[in-house]
Order: structure tokens, then C-alpha cells, then sequence
């Protein structure tokens, strides 16, 4: 009997991917366009090699001891799991901590992000959005994703993630009156590398946006995303104005059209996270706007290569996941 093509090692990612995400075998196979058959020997396959179960255990890592000293430092507040890591006496890896703090009954992942809510109009879009860009592999090297950010000398807007030892009363963060004060800046990254941060004064206006784009996407552009860039920007009004187009239609700026209410969907985002969490690593706050700045810049330039690529990856998860949950939001 003669067998079917091989699947590609693409398939082969894109049928890990969608299987994580808790897709079914014939959701998969309707998806990819290939047996269910062939998807389930592969499955099938990785069990028997132990790449997914193992038939035998393996002792504990962490002592109760271990267990309770991250509990400890989780239940402040203060700190993500990377700096747990750090801060443990002992070696042990961020995943490890992870898993101790996931099965700890007494903490919980809190998240103080509120999100836009999506109509069925909104909901049609990201998925006509993610079924055009749903083959889009290296297409994603060449974009550059960017957004503005505010920071807050008391710390940063929408950005209050901690563990919450549910025995204690919720965490409460001191602040000054709108936060004590202010900077606004302006940012990108792609595959390639990142852009400088920009400051960008309150009440900016498109001919002020623009001087920030010709300052630092137009020269950088290229570098970042190589030949044949893209840029991505969301729909604010100074971006979508007709002069700013305008703009960058005369810079010759190949622009991807974004979709509105959808920042899980910018891997900016993220980024703006990971550095918030440098920003305000143990609770820190600011004492004037140019302390405050001069360590948002320190922390942007240790910002890894490998981060940005793990984010500019990512957008093929998204993708998918966006496909699966028929355009609602993503864990993202």
C-alpha cells in the first residue's frame, strides 16, 4: 500500500503548536489539510519517544523548604518569577519556580489589565485578519512593531501583575496624584533589533509624530527589518491622519494595516512589559522625570536580541490562536 507525503517539519511545529492549545485531532487535521491519521501517528509517535510522558517519575526538585521560600517571596508582591529565581539561595530554574507557584493553592495570578471589549464587527476582523497573514512565516522578520508608552514616576499605567496570597487582603499600590508624574515615549522593534526611544511631549500632534518617525523609523527601518520592511502602527488618531499617511507614502513606507482593539495582538506590548518590569523591579519609584528616564533607557539597551526574536516568533502563535478562538482575545 503506498504511504501518504511526509509531513513537512513546518507541519510538524504547526500540529505542536495547535495541539498545546488543546485543538482536536480533526480540528487539526481540517486546519493543515492532512489525515488525522497521519497527525495522529505523529502524536502518537512523540508519547512512545518519551518526548511528552514518561512511564516512570522522577524525584521532586524542590524540598517543602524550597516550596515555601518561593511561596514567601511570590505572597509579597514585589517580584516576577525571573527575579525569584535570582533571589533564591539555591539553583533551580524560572520554569521550575513557575510550576511551584501554579500548584500552590494559596496563590493566585493576578492581573490588573483591563481589555477594550470586542463587538462581532471587531471579532469578524481579527479573524479575516489572521486567516490573510496565516501563512506569514518570514514575512514577520521584516516587521517592525511600534507604540507609544507612558511611565509613571509611581509606577507604570495598566501594568500591576503579582502573585496574591489569597489568605492576605489584595495588594495596594501607593501612588501620587497621577502618578506623581510623567514621560511619554515612543517605541519599535523587529527581528533585527530595536529603535531609540523617543520622548514625545503631551498633547503631540501628527507634524509631531512624523518629526519622531523621520528622527528614528526612517533611518532605522532598514537595519531592523531588512530590505523590504513593514511598518506597524496602531489606529490613534495621529497615526491614521491623512497627513501622516501622507507622509509616509512620500517616505515610501510599506505600512500593515492594524486592526482596532487588538493590542494582544502587538508584540509591543510585551516588550513594553519586560521593560516596565525592569523599570519597577521590587515596587521602585521615581523622584524626578529625568531619574526615571535615564533608567528606562539603561534597561531598553539590555534588552537581548533573543527576547525581541522570541516576541517577533510569537506572532505566528497568535495567529493561530486567533484562528482557533474565532477572533476573540488571545492569551497574549
Amino acid at each position: 500500500m503506498p504511504t501518504g507525503k511526509p509531513l513537512s517539519d513546518y507541519q510538524l511545529g504547526q500540529i505542536d503548536l495547535l495541539h498545546e492549545q488543546g485543538a482536536s485531532q480533526s480540528r487539526i487535521s481540517q486546519f493543515l489539510g492532512c489525515s488525522q491519521s497521519a497527525i495522529s501517528n505523529y502524536l502518537n509517535s512523540k508519547t512512545h519517544q518519551g518526548l511528552e510522558t514518561t512511564s516512570y517519575g522522577r524525584p521532586k526538585i524542590l524540598t517543602p523548604r524550597d516550596e515555601r521560600q518561593i511561596s514567601k517571596l511570590a505572597a509579597t508582591g514585589q517580584y516576577s518569577i525571573r527575579e525569584i529565581q535570582r533571589e533564591l539561595p539555591f539553583t533551580v530554574s524560572k520554569d521550575t519556580v513557575h510550576r511551584s507557584l501554579t500548584n500552590n493553592t494559596d496563590l493566585e495570578w493576578r492581573k490588573k489589565l483591563t481589555q477594550p471589549p470586542l463587538t462581532q464587527r471587531h471579532k469578524g476582523a481579527r479573524l479575516e485578519f489572521a486567516r490573510k497573514h496565516m501563512s506569514w512565516d518570514k514575512e514577520w522578520q521584516k516587521v517592525i512593531f511600534t507604540d507609544e508608552k507612558k511611565f509613571n514616576l509611581d509606577g507604570p499605567d495598566g501594568y500591576s501583575y503579582y502573585w496574591h496570597h489569597l489568605k492576605k487582603e489584595p495588594e495596594i499600590f501607593s501612588k501620587r496624584q497621577a502618578g506623581g508624574g510623567s514621560v511619554m515615549l515612543w517605541g519599535g522593534f523587529g527581528y533585527n533589533g530595536k529603535t531609540e526611544l523617543a520622548s514625545i511631549p503631551p498633547r503631540t500632534d501628527s507634524l509631531g509624530y512624523q518629526e519622531v518617525l523621520k528622527a528614528n523609523l526612517i533611518r532605522e527601518g532598514p537595519k531592523i527589518g531588512g530590505r523590504g520592511w513593514i511598518f506597524q502602527q496602531d489606529n490613534a488618531s495621529i497615526h491614521a491622519s491623512r497627513s501622516t499617511m501622507d507622509f509616509l507614502a512620500r517616505k515610501n513606507v510599506r505600512t500593515l494595516p492594524w486592526l482596532a482593539r487588538s493590542p494582544d495582538l502587538n508584540p509591543m506590548e510585551n516588550l513594553w512589559a519586560e521593560l516596565s518590569r525592569g523599570v519597577y523591579s521590587h515596587g521602585r519609584q521615581y523622584r524626578t522625570k529625568q531619574e526615571l528616564e535615564r533608567q528606562i533607557h539603561e534597561e531598553w539597551a539590555n534588552i537581548p536580541l533573543e527576547t525581541l526574536q522570541n516576541l517577533n516568533d510569537s506572532m505566528k502563535r497568535r495567529i493561530f490562536e486567533l484562528i482557533l478562538i474565532q477572533g476573540g482575545f488571545t492569551k497574549y
